[in-house]
């Protein structure tokens, strides 16, 4: 509103301030931020792929520094939990790849589930990856090209060539993600969680938000990236 009301008093530059004030409009409206995640997500919002995999990658996605409890984000949550639900259901190691800060904050909510859930998600002592249900750590991973970097470098260490895993991570971020793991010559099964995609709408879908201009951001956020990576090779 401020830009439009702006154009109405000055007389220089009076397009570009509706140009912006319609710009920013259209992209803090729930209605294109959905159509934009939806894009990303659509390929991924289907059922869990059955096959044979040597472990489940869960990558980091921040966390909630001093947080009492359940130190991750919520996205990052998502995608611990339903890492920890393949790996239980399947028996299999899992590697959690992320920052510093994130590890820690995975481990320490790994802890509280293991006290009051049973869990039993151990890390084995000697940090080989064992062919059950276990966690291990990549080293300190700042971007997912590094995430996929210290995963493969792991693998690696543990003579493990051409390794096949469930990849676990948000929906919006899952094709920049597996793009990048591919080219560390892993076989990628997607495990996509933390959906953003609604398929309801209401008029609400319609008025300016923060939440629709936060879906904008995220969707961009991976275009943009997605095109960086591009670039790159």
């Amino acid at each position: 509103m401020l830009f439009f009301v702006a154009a109405l008093f000055v007389k220089r530059h009076r397009l570009f301030l509706i140009f912006c004030g319609v710009l920013l409009y259209v992209t803090s409206t729930y209605y294109i931020g959905n159509k934009l995640v939806t894009i990303l997500e659509k390929p991924y919002n289907v059922p869990l792929k059955e096959t044979k995999t040597d472990a489940v990658v869960i990558l980091g996605g921040g966390h909630y520094k001093g947080s009492s409890n359940l130190p991750l984000e919520e996205g990052s949550f998502k995608r611990l939990m339903y890492g920890i639900m393949i790996a239980k259901k399947r028996n299999l190691p899992i590697i959690y790849a992320g920052a510093d800060y994130e590890i820690e904050a995975a481990r320490l909510s790994i802890e509280e589930l293991n006290r009051t859930l049973d869990l039993n998600l151990t890390t084995p002592p000697d940090g080989k990856l064992v062919p059950r249900f276990s966690v291990l750590y990549t080293k300190n991973a700042l971007t997912t090209k590094q995430n996929a970097e210290q995963t493969a470098r792991l693998f690696a260490e543990q003579n493990i060539t051409a390794p096949k895993i469930y990849l676990v991570t948000s929906a919006t971020h899952m094709k920049r993600a597996a793009a990048l793991f591919e080219k560390y010559r892993m076989q990628v099964v997607p495990a996509a969680t933390d959906f953003k995609t609604r398929s309801d709408s209401c008029y609400c879908f319609y008025y300016p938000s923060t939440a629709g201009l936060r879906l904008t951001n995220i969707a961009l956020h991976e275009i943009l990236g997605s095109l960086r990576d591009r670039l790159k090779e």
